[in-house]
């Protein structure tokens, strides 16, 4: 190897070693960005959060958070993508001991789980709140849901559940109804019997087989 392609080595690793070394800071930064931005709005609502307000959250500068995830609309969205991945996550960690998770294993996530997470349930929340104002966000939201309908959907195709698309959506929405309703009457502090709304499920599932 001559020393000019030593050198020229050298350097492009060196370059390489540095722009990763930068995107891990950059996420690193990023995420402390968005966690502080959870913590506002929780504490203060979507709408009175100011870039200020994380930035003395995080610890930042205020430019800083700027550069890194954009005004406050780039951070709503940037939360919407949390809330997805977290939703993933959360759906791939119950579903972990079966390779072939079945539709009752999917429903149960739905009814136990999927509402379970009282943090993520008050950003959403706020985040309802401001769709009424912002149709992207709106658009993000329906694209969060979607994921679980989805999955229902799918696996109920895949069981043979159900006349036709129109049946399986019909059903994956009413559970999805069902299961953010009794999650929000129990944030609330109201009781809900969680036995009788898997019932109710139970006799809509009959009626489609």
């Amino acid at each position: 190897m001559t020393i000019i392609r030593f050198l020229f080595n050298t350097v492009t690793n060196d370059k390489i070693g540095f722009d990763m070394a930068r995107a891990k800071i950059g996420n690193e930064r990023k995420e402390q960005i968005l966690s502080a931005f959870e913590n506002c709005v929780l504490r203060n609502g979507l709408e009175k959060t100011t870039l200020q307000d994380v930035a003395n959250e995080a610890g930042l500068p205020r430019s800083l958070v700027r550069y890194f995830v954009g005004n406050r609309s780039d951070m709503a969205n940037l939360l919407i993508d949390r809330m997805i991945e977290r939703a993933e996550s959360d759906l791939k960690s119950s579903l972990l001991d079966n390779n072939k998770p079945t539709l009752n294993d999917l429903l149960n996530f739905v009814i136990d789980g999927a509402f379970s997470n009282e943090k993520s349930n008050s950003i959403i929340d706020e985040l309802w709140y401001l769709s009424e104002k912002n149709n992207d966000i709106r658009t993000r939201l329906a694209q969060l849901y979607s994921l679980i309908q989805t999955q229902i959907i799918d696996e109920m195709k895949n069981e043979k559940i159900g006349k036709n698309l129109t049946d399986r959506k019909a059903f994956a929405h009413t559970v999805m109804s069902l299961a953010y309703g009794r999650a929000s009457f129990e944030h609330l502090g109201m009781v809900s019997a969680k036995g009788a709304t898997k019932k109710l499920i139970d006799a809509m599932l009959n009626s489609l087989q």
